[in-house]
């Protein structure tokens, strides 16, 4: 989740991503030297289309149930989190007006940038004449009636060149819908139906995502401040999965405790009271997953930053939630990358599939090694994470599948799982032991 508005209004950064798909907080440089060397547009309308498993969308998001594993039996169920009026009411509503920015060093070349994503000559020319030139950059003021009237294959296009040029916000961080339909991903939320067909009109398909960029002409169709203010809020929407771990005297306490104190015991005395509490209960069945999660990320998951995390300058991105997931009060020295990368190095080490709980799963870049993005492997396909250094990105728990289609849709990074050394040595002497 992340979002296109947020970065317009409060983007707090140490590096900014050079490209979309990067988490909009700092990159973690050569994460991948302890190892060594190291997105096609579906055409059509992503919301008509049946013939693409990216894009078939059922009617209503799916509960989740893991496989069998060590974890136990997990199900869950689809939220959306909204930031909270409190938030969304201290920012300023973009401009109605849609502004489309290019390098002054390609003007040139802009014609044949249209040109090649399907725009007629009769239809650049408008544009061109729009251009208003400023500083180092150019921008295009296209009419509310061009853009709203865009199809879907040229707007996908166009978006995908515009996305490469950090000052089209919008392009860069798209709000992007996932794993059901538009009409399912604002069903509970109070946006007319007309201003959903209205996203639905104007989105298009990024990797395997629907993406939806126009916030500025959605705006237009606002009927007073107020609705100006919902529609910015429920761009803010993000999807999490809500889990519950299922319990009974059937269940195997001792393969349970195992896993979720890491493999070696690490936190059994703080979840296994509250565990066999609830097998031995008449009357409850499940636990939320959250009660048994180290001390930070349970304090933190489904919440959204507050303002008095931006005394440090910097505000929490992935990396600084992925490294702080152990710790009982979190360490704000790793708001600095080199400080964090220098955490990494020294007390991780990296590993293969199949990944533990509390493994850290990096997104590095195939070219560079740097680390775009962080989680933290939880059971089965589950992780925690926060995609996003803002105020409007919440921490949440995802499927690692729909967590690769927000930063892996170029087909320009991989995933590589990383273990605390003091884990792995202890799981290691565990083994020992129980084979003498």
């Amino acid at each position: 989740m992340s979002r296109g508005l947020v970065a317009a209004l409060l983007l707090l950064t140490l590096f900014q991503a050079s490209s979309s798909g990067q988490d909009t907080g700092r990159l973690i440089p050569q994460i991948d030297s302890l190892l060594g060397s190291p997105s096609v547009l579906v055409p059509g309308n992503p919301m008509l289309a049946t013939d693409s498993a990216t894009t078939e969308q059922p009617t209503k998001s799916a509960p989740y149930q893991s496989s069998d594993g060590p974890w136990g039996k997990l199900m869950g169920d689809y939220i959306y989190l909204e930031a909270p009026p409190a938030l969304v009411e201290g920012f300023a509503l973009p401009s109605t007006q849609t502004r489309w920015t290019l390098p002054a060093t390609s003007e040139a070349s802009i014609p044949k940038v249209f040109a090649d994503a399907g725009l007629s000559e009769d239809q650049i020319k408008p544009l061109i004449a729009s251009l208003v030139r400023e500083g180092e950059y150019v921008h295009i003021l296209p009419t509310l009636d061009f853009v709203s009237n865009l199809p879907t294959g040229i707007r996908a296009a166009i978006y995908k060149e515009l996305a490469k040029v950090s000052s089209n916000e919008y392009h860069v961080d798209p709000v992007l819908i996932f794993g059901t339909s538009i009409e399912e991903w604002y069903r509970t939320s109070k946006l007319r139906p007309e201003l959903i067909q209205k996203i639905k009109q104007l989105s298009y398909v990024r990797g395997e995502t629907i993406a939806f960029s126009d916030i500025p002409v959605l705006l237009n169709f606002a009927q007073s401040d107020s609705e100006a203010r919902l529609i910015f809020k429920a761009c803010t929407r993000t999807r999490s999965l809500m889990i519950r771990l299922q319990l009974d005297k059937n269940t195997n306490v001792t393969d349970l405790l195992s896993y979720w104190s890491f493999g070696v015991g690490i936190r059994r005395k703080d979840i296994e009271p509250i565990i066999q509490s609830i097998i031995e209960s008449d009357t409850l069945k499940d636990l939320g997953l959250s009660h048994i999660l180290p001390a930070q990320p349970r304090k933190l998951l489904y919440t959204y930053p507050g303002l008095d995390m931006a005394k440090n300058g910097l505000l929490p991105d992935c990396h600084w939630t992925s490294l702080n997931f152990y710790n009982f009060d979190p360490h704000q020295y790793l708001l600095d990358s080199r400080l964090a990368t220098s955490q990494v190095l020294e007390n991780f080490i990296p590993i293969d599939a199949p990944y533990q709980f509390g493994d850290i799963l990096f997104f590095l870049d195939n070219a560079t090694g740097d680390a775009f993005h962080s989680c933290v492997f939880l059971a089965d396909t589950l992780v925690y994470t926060k995609n996003g250094r803002n105020l409007l990105s919440p921490w949440v728990i995802m499927t690692i599948e729909d967590v690769k289609k927000v930063y892996l849709f170029r087909g320009n990074g991989r995933v590589q799982g990383f273990r605390r050394k003091d884990i792995h040595d202890a799981r290691q002497n565990a083994a020992a032991n129980a084979a003498k």
